[in-house]
């Protein structure tokens, strides 16, 4: 209800996980819910996937973001750190591929880390390069 009553806001951006964006939109496939949000009043839609990434809707564009690879580890703090990535973008002024990326590279690299709410430094790094952000910008 808290989302519903955001979204109804107009938020410049929101990142649900999946099942939080499925509840809100009562849609399970994420393309299609992410639009619906976007519908409901939220500017921008990014979506935590879980292990599968993010997947952004935008009024710049659409895209997916997708770690090099599973990791196994501790995901506490992981949707945060998603959120950090993507707001040191945002402060940053780069394109959304890259804020994407770096939100990836930065949430898998909390979930490497043994200490919640922490990351690997050096994890990160190498992540970052790897992220696979696919999509484009649009026309508008």
């Amino acid at each position: 209800e808290a989302l519903r009553r955001g979204v109804a806001a107009r938020p410049d951006i929101i990142k649900p996980n999946a099942d939080e964006l499925a509840e809100l939109t009562g849609s399970h496939e994420p393309l299609r819910a992410t639009q619906d949000a976007r519908r409901r009043g939220a500017r921008t839609v990014v979506a935590s996937l879980g292990v599968d990434g993010l997947v952004a809707h935008t009024s710049e564009g659409l895209w997916r973001a997708v770690p090099p690879a599973r990791v196994q580890g501790n995901p506490t703090g992981a949707g945060d750190s998603a959120v950090a990535g993507l707001l040191s973008g945002l402060v940053e002024h780069l394109p959304w591929p890259d804020r994407l990326a770096r939100a990836v590279a930065l949430s898998t690299a909390t979930v490497l880390s043994p200490t919640a709410g922490e990351f690997d430094r050096t994890a990160y790094a190498e992540l970052l390069e790897r992220v696979a952000v696919t999509g484009e910008a649009s026309a508008a």
